[in-house]
């Protein structure tokens, strides 16, 4: 695994290094998700760690291409990047990581001509139990070539009746306008509403519903605006699937963000939207767990012992 920190601004307006964690798959098969790391830690010049994780059988002297993936992040970057190997299951090893971090980022295999992602165990883990934000990134992901692609934030829809801001949304909005800002790029918010029965049939009255729920997004998105104004920000509201809107929006994206809540029963699977996204997206997909650090770690502690972590998941 590889650190990185870089030198942020809390939001109590005191300096800290930030840290990243970037998690090295033993076979060499990480190198998108080391560029997607460097490159993150690299907008405030944050600390980054490349971690690898390896059975007490294995020898660490296998031949397991962590070497050049160290070698390729430290040609990347302008400032150091530690790497060192541990000894542990990769979920457990990559959880205790994320303990200590701000940001953690796993690679994910694709398969077949239309590069549908394989999550897998480790990433799908990791994205469900992380105490802090996941960012997975394809095998085949060229950051490069969407430099100036925008974000996508995936919230829920606003009645046009209600202006507060969802709790559950924020810190997805948090860390989705913090990303476009210091990237440069756009930022696409998209929302997917249900056409009720009776407008069905009635394409102005859908219509009218979109620009409704466009002007309500508009007013929830008002504080992130006067916090962010160099951001310029879109306004999708889409009369469609949650998780059909989410992917028909990242075709755009250099990224997608999503929202994660822990529910009471602490249950060990990925919402539906989330699920799906990893499954399909051709992106990069950043699940952001909603609550304090505090109650995620809990969560976590608590999932470990129910659930007997790390697992496997199933599709």
């Amino acid at each position: 695994m590889v650190t990185r920190v870089s030198r942020s601004t809390s939001p109590d307006g005191t300096a800290y290094v930030r840290s990243v964690v970037a998690g090295v798959d033993p076979h060499g098969r990480s190198a998108s998700a080391v560029v997607w790391a460097v490159e993150d830690a690299e907008l405030d010049g944050g600390l980054l760690t490349l971690v690898s994780a390896r059975t007490a059988e294995r020898s660490s002297q296998d031949p397991v291409g962590q070497h050049d993936l160290g070698t390729l992040a430290r040609r990347l970057t302008l400032t150091a990047v530690k790497q060192r190997e541990v000894v542990g299951e990769p979920v457990a090893v990559l959880l205790d990581e994320a303990a200590r971090a701000d940001l953690l980022v796993v690679g994910s295999r694709t398969l077949g001509p239309g590069r549908r992602m394989i999550p897998g165990s480790t990433s799908r883990a990791v994205a469900r139990w992380s105490p802090v934000p996941v960012v997975v990134v394809p095998e085949a992901w060229m950051q490069p070539n969407m430099a100036t692609s925008p974000v996508v934030a995936a919230v829920h829809p606003c009645e046009p009746a209600a202006t507060p801001a969802d709790p559950g949304d924020r810190e997805v909005l948090d860390f989705a306008f913090r990303r476009a800002a210091a990237l440069r790029v756009p930022l696409v918010v998209v929302s997917a509403w249900e056409i009720p029965t009776i407008f069905a049939w009635s394409p102005p009255d859908i219509e009218r519903m979109r620009s409704s729920y466009d002007a309500a997004m508009g007013t929830r998105l008002l504080p992130w605006r006067d916090q962010f104004p160099q951001v310029e920000v879109l306004i999708s509201s889409v009369a469609e699937r949650p998780a059909q809107a989410v992917l028909d929006a990242s075709d755009v994206a250099q990224l997608v963000v999503l929202g994660r809540h822990d529910s009471a029963a602490h249950s060990d699977a990925l919402g539906s939207t989330v699920r799906h996204t990893l499954q399909h997206s051709t992106r990069p997909v950043a699940v952001v767990p909603h609550g304090s650090r505090e109650e995620l770690a809990h969560n976590l502690a608590v999932g470990r012992s129910m659930h007997q972590l790390p697992w496997t998941p199933t599709f």
